[in-house]
């Protein structure tokens, strides 16, 4: 495969691009302030856009990131008869019913998911209406080495490691986690051609209470779990109480299951962190 990754400088991206050299492949990283050129390309991974979940996160610099750039990537795609792999997300989901299934109908609750889901929806047309050669995969809640510092795991592995108090929600809403390696493998999986005109959820992860994988994360650092300040924050406003997918889909169309477990992949995020931080 010769593979073109936008994003390829984000959290999953850089893995993505790992997982595709150590497999044999050539990947090239795309710029976003370069040409999108696709020569001698077969294949575009396309994880570029700006992440932002928050429900008041500006809307036209959604539209503009996923929307217009999703469709730009996706034309180039079918103009030079490559194939693509749209990297949606779970967030498309919203506050639907769970385990989310890829069938049913998005109910997005933040402009990142909205302009996600409608991105979804422009380049499924394409393929249907013109034949575009595109797997749209959603990954499932993702953690690992790098992931940005605000970020559940990451924040409660460092409060861990430093012995400091973690306050938190009560944690009994449930959410399903996935290490990245798990996740870019799934990625990958999905440029079999059988999973061409498909809509993929990525995952298949641990579901597990918030609370309970923050005392998984303070056992595995070897902190005083009393340092976890379990209802000492409020429930956030619309907060979905259960937030996992259904993944047979990936199962049947690529075989793809999960292989790293969550005290390991706790253990890999935990020791990346430390040396993180060491001087």
């Amino acid at each position: 495969m010769n593979a073109l990754i936008t994003g390829a400088s984000g959290f999953i991206g850089r893995t993505l691009m790992r997982t595709l050299a150590d497999a044999g492949h050539r990947a090239t990283a795309w710029r976003r302030d370069s040409p999108l050129r696709l020569d001698g390309v077969d294949t575009v991974f396309h994880l570029a856009a700006p992440v932002d979940p928050r429900r008041d996160a500006d809307l036209g610099r959604m539209l503009e990131g996923v929307v217009v750039l999703s469709e730009r990537v996706a034309q180039a795609c079918l103009e030079a008869e490559v194939r693509l792999i749209h990297v949606g997300t779970c967030e498309e989901y919203g506050d639907g019913p769970a385990p989310f299934f890829e069938d049913q109908l998005p109910q997005p609750v933040s402009p990142y998911s909205a302009a996600k889901a409608a991105a979804t929806m422009r380049i499924m047309a394409l393929y249907r209406a013109h034949g575009l050669r595109v797997t749209v995969a959603r990954p499932f809640l993702t953690y690992g080495p790098g992931q940005r510092g605000d970020r559940l795991i990451p924040t409660a592995l460092r409060a861990a490691l430093a012995g400091a108090p973690f306050p938190m929600t009560e944690g009994l809403q449930t959410r399903e986690v996935n290490y990245v390696d798990d996740i870019a493998r799934g990625l990958l999986a999905c440029a079999d051609p059988s999973a061409i005109g498909r809509i993929l959820n990525i995952g298949g992860g641990p579901e597990l209470p918030v609370i309970e994988l923050v005392r998984r994360i303070f056992a595995i650092a070897g902190a005083d779990p009393g340092r976890i300040q379990a209802g000492a924050l409020p429930t956030r406003s619309g907060e979905s109480r259960r937030f996992v997918g259904n993944h047979q889909r990936a199962r049947l169309v690529l075989g793809h299951r999960p292989e790293v477990s969550l005290d390991e992949g706790l253990r890999r995020t935990m020791e990346a962190c430390r040396s993180a931080s060491s001087p």
